[in-house]
């Protein structure tokens, strides 16, 4: 038998007959009427119009045939396309060619055949028309013109098909041009419904790209509606469709490398078509259409592809109209906020209506859920601070105090003098922001305003869909001008308006009342504020004279002002100035500072005139009173707490101890000391070298510190310390250290016997513990012959208590030996990659009953680290160990290597629930336990990360980790790169 050859043209021929679009589709009543033509006219049994694909024959009609397709190799027709003339074979079993065809030797038992080839472009092969009989038959002359001509119709009929689907083409996309709506939502999704229903697609929509995510902006879709959804970006076949910035066509997803991009989405896709959309030169997204089922034929045909690429086109164009008729709409309603805020200043007297009505425009603009604009003022320190002027969330807003600082809302984190953007977890960790009206921050926008180059205000936004752009803020910058105009015309309104009540305010507002005496005469004249401050009013008291001024005085006080008075009268005392007590009008007394001065004198140098002024500071002294009790208070608490106080003057140099503070240094009350030598009080080495580095880093660097030492006191007693220092700075200049002294050496003394108990302990109960789990062991494996079910059963368990007693013994002794520094490490350069192989075989006996899956991506098979192999794989086990307890059923854990610079960094990524955020700041410490309830699901001595942590640095390396609940845990081992050992490989 003698295979058909391949046409020298076979990829462009076949790229012909897939442009026609006819493969794989259903039987048609055009072609069926010219087969049955055919078999009808030449009077033979089989009539076929054969269509010749790479690998097969496929028979878009056939008269007298079952099959539906047979192999390219056997095929008659494959023989025809090669000719240019009908191809006429009278009897194949004496056809050296054929003679041994299984066609021929069997079913159908071709004898006979003529085909005539297709050529609808009038130059590719793609099939024929070929009539078949049983029985060996020449043609004649007439007869091969006939079938020639009725070839001739078959192929006027193919193309008529291409021609057909080019109208229906052209007939969608003239509907979709002629789609009118001025909702662009609706307009594109209209049209999308039109696009796949000529592609027969039940799947359609436009996605947008957000950052890292793709949003699926609108959906046209027969299955789950999924408009509004987030994806990641990286996990979906929108990122190749934009990494390639290209048309992407996809027959059959599941037989391409991309077949898991899509296996997660809750819409099955086996086919794909994706198209970038571009706006203004940028990526916006993607157009994608997709279907359930893999594309029959495998391919897109020529006309769909030209369909699409318009479709794409006309999508681009639409996408860039909408986003400029929102730029518009956003425009015009900040021009309206703009004039609004604006009318309001010029025509209200209310400023802080004002701003909570600019801020919800401006909220209302923006789609953030919560903001604030606050005025950038300056305390007497010079330090910065935001006075709010507007403070709320939407849809409600609640105007704060306009004298109260932002903190602790938003606390100084926030660099006033640069923009701030946080879009991302690491970027709100580092802010550490917290909303008084969300329950959660996912992302925050803080913009300083100016005004004549001047920093005069601050505006904070948080809680946008989507995160906040450089694009947003260009887009903020008229009504940043507008804030920064409206915070300079509210200062100038309130220095107008304190130009105007300044005295009265004075007077009023510092509780002042004030008075002239004629000191020759005796008369006085008083305000009405002194008046009010005795409770009377300016008529019921006058004339006011000594007289009734001694009617208003305590008797007790008048002999001390007496003998002041005489002192300022002859010039010993500039100012007279005496705190005393006057009656009020209800009987009570109430404390005076009065000040005064002579301002004249008579010819003869007798005092004449005198004025000054009357103070209500009886508040100032209940609050002395209170102040002192409060004192009290502290310094009894401090007394029992054993807490004292210290305090170090830079410029003076000097240092100064409460009575609590130098009890604890068994010194006197009356004792004073310099800062060099109150660090000789503290234990000679580490503990003294360590409190004069921390005292230097707080002078030199401002940087407060919290640690426990060791103080050798007066009479040589060592005693345990808490040392707490706080710098006071001027600008970067320290001008004094403050903090407390706490003694702590009752529970150093409580914490040593509990190591040295459970030191103990596991020393004693190691060596029992051994031979008891030894012999169960062996009992449990049958050494000691069969055992009843009932105590095998009983052995089990006691032998699994014996091996978690055994763990939790040796984790305490590794953490005994960690804490003394009796844990000997030998650090050798080793291959990286041959210890996690060794790793992940050895802990791959306990994923096989879950059927949890590892492995190792990029290994760097080049690299080696400087470690102690026994102590590393310790640590690889335990967090292999985790991740396999953490990880759910057929989960995966995943080991990823990365180099940079010196360091190689390890990560253990689970698929698990993720650590609890209130339970990550105790992850690394002793016995801690995310469920330490006694009926918690997972065992474990709580000591092993503990462990890991400190065998980890004692390598000179690090342990750190990260985890969002719901997906996973990551942790990360650094550690050092043998350079050496690199460079000779």
């Amino acid at each position: 038998m003698e295979s058909p050859q391949i046409p020298q043209n076979e990829t462009i021929r076949l790229q012909a007959l897939r442009e026609f679009d006819i493969l794989d589709t259903l039987p048609e009543e055009r072609f069926d009427r010219l087969t049955r033509l055919a078999q009808s006219i030449f009077n033979t049994e089989i009539a076929l119009v054969s269509l010749i694909d790479a690998d097969r024959q496929w028979f878009k009609s056939k008269q007298g045939l079952d099959a539906c397709e047979t192999d390219r190799d056997i095929s008659f027709c494959g023989h025809a396309i090669l000719e240019q003339d009908i191809f006429h074979i009278p009897n194949a079993s004496l056809d050296l060619r054929f003679a041994d065809n299984p066609l021929v030797t069997g079913p159908p038992n071709i004898r006979f055949y003529a085909g005539a080839p297709l050529r609808p472009d009038g130059k590719n092969s793609v099939g024929t028309l070929c009539i078949i009989d049983s029985q060996p038959r020449t043609l004649s002359i007439k007869e091969r013109r006939t079938l020639r001509d009725l070839a001739d119709c078959v192929e006027q009929e193919i193309l008529q098909s291409q021609m057909s689907q080019q109208h229906q083409a052209l007939l969608s996309l003239t509907k979709i041009s002629s789609l009118v709506d001025p909702n662009y939502h609706i307009l594109l999704r209209k049209a999308l419904k039109i696009a796949q229903d000529f592609l027969d697609m039940p799947n359609a929509m436009i996605n947008r790209v957000r950052d890292q995510d793709c949003e699926i902006l609108i959906q046209s879709s027969a299955e789950n509606s999924a408009e509004g959804n987030l994806l990641k970006l990286e996990q979906t076949l929108c990122s190749i469709t934009l990494a390639r910035n290209t048309l992407i066509l996809l027959p059959n997803v599941q037989k391409t490398a991309y077949a898991n991009l899509s296996k997660d989405f809750q819409i099955v896709v086996n086919s794909y078509i994706g198209a970038p959309i571009e706006v203004h030169q940028n990526i916006f997204g993607s157009l994608v259409f997709s279907s359930p089922e893999p594309r029959s034929p495998n391919y897109f045909s020529k006309v769909e592809i030209e369909f699409i690429q318009l479709f794409s086109d006309w999508v681009n164009s639409k996408i860039h109209e909408w986003e400029l008729d929102q730029s518009l709409k956003s425009q015009q309603q900040l021009a309206k906020a703009i004039s609004h805020a604006q009318e309001k200043f010029i025509h209200g007297q209310d400023q802080n209506k004002g701003f909570n009505d600019l801020l919800r425009d401006i909220l209302e603009l923006s789609v953030c859920e919560f903001g604030f604009i606050g005025e950038i003022l300056q305390d007497q320190d010079g330090q910065e601070y935001v006075k709010t002027f507007a403070l709320g969330s939407s849809p409600s807003f609640a105007t704060e105090q306009t004298q109260a600082h932002l903190d602790p809302i938003f606390a100084k984190v926030i660099p006033y003098n640069v923009i701030t953007i946080a879009n991302s977890v690491s970027d709100l960790q580092k802010l550490n922001l917290s909303l008084p009206h969300a329950s959660t921050i996912q992302n925050f926008l803080g913009i300083p305003i100016y005004y004549n180059e001047k920093l005069v205000a601050l505006i904070g936004l948080a809680n946008r869909p989507f995160g906040f752009q450089s694009d947003f803020i260009k887009f903020l910058d008229p009504i940043l001008l507008t804030i920064g105009q409206l915070v300079q015309a509210a200062r100038v309104q309130v220095q107008h308006a304190e130009s105007e009540r300044r005295l009265a305010d004075i007077i009023k507002g510092t509780n002042i009342g004030t008075w002239e005496w004629n000191v020759q005469s005796g008369d006085i004249n008083v305000n009405q504020r002194w008046a009010e401050i005795l409770g009377y009013s300016l008529e019921e008291i006058i004339p006011v004279n000594m007289k009734n001024w001694h009617r208003f005085a305590h008797p007790d006080d008048t002999k001390a002002a007496h003998a002041l008075l005489q002192e300022h009268f002859s010039g010993a005392l500039d100012y007279y100035e005496i705190t005393s007590r006057m009656r009020h009008k209800d009987g009570h007394w109430v404390w005076i500072l009065d000040r005064g001065c002579l301002i004249s004198r008579t010819s003869d140098g007798l005092p004449l005139l005198m004025s000054g002024s009357h103070a209500d500071i009886s508040r100032q002294k209940e609050a002395e009173e209170q102040l002192a009790h409060a004192y009290d208070l502290l310094e009894q608490s401090n007394a029992v707490a054993r807490i004292g106080t210290w305090e170090i003057d830079i410029s003076k140099s000097s240092m100064e101890w409460s009575n609590i503070t130098k009890q604890i240094f068994d010194v006197e009350t009356d004792f004073v000391c310099d800062l060099a030598a109150a660090i000789q009080f503290y234990k000679v080495g580490k503990d003294r070298e360590l409190i004069s580095q921390l005292l230097q880093k707080a002078i030199e660097d401002g940087q407060a510190f919290d640690t426990e030492l060791e103080i050798v006191t007066k009479t040589n007693k060592e005693r345990w310390v808490r040392v707490v220092g706080i710098s006071q700075l001027n600008g970067e200049i320290c001008e004094r250290v403050y903090g407390t002294l706490q003694d702590i050496s009752e529970r150093k003394r409580i914490e040593k016997m509990k190591d040295e108990f459970i030191s103990t302990v596991s020393h004693e109960l190691r060596t029992p513990l051994t031979s008891i789990s030894g012999a169960l062991s062996l009992m449990v494996n049958g050494v000691m012959g069969d055992i009843p079910e009932k105590i095998k059963s009983m052995l089990h368990l006691a032998n699994k208590n014996g091996q978690r007693l055994s763990l939790l013994i040796n984790d305490l002794l590794d953490m005994e030996k960690l804490s003394a520094g009796q844990l000997h490490f030998k650090i050798e350069s080793l291959a990286l990659a041959g210890i996690l192989q060794t790793a992940v075989e050895s802990n791959s006996g306990a994923t096989i009953e879950r059927m949890i899956s590892m492995s190792i991506d990029n290994p760097h098979g080049d690299i080696h680290i400087l470690v102690d192999q026994q102590r590393l794989m310790q640590v690889l086990t335990n967090l292999l160990s985790n991740a396999i307890k953490y990880s759910p059923n057929h989960g995966h854990i995943q080991l990823t290597v990365n180099r940079d610079d010196g360091n190689v960094r390890i990560t253990i990524s689970d698929q698990g629930p993720g650590i609890p955020a209130e339970f990550q700041t105790r992850i690394f410490q002793k016995f801690a336990q995310a469920d330490s309830s006694d009926t918690r699901q997972r065992g474990g001595t709580g000591l092993g990360l503990a462990i890991s942590k400190e065998l980890v640095e004692a390598m000179h390396g690090q342990l750190s980790f990260s985890s969002t609940i719901g997906h996973g845990a990551h942790f990360y081992l650094d550690l050092p790169i043998d350079t050496k050992n690199q460079i000779r490989n």
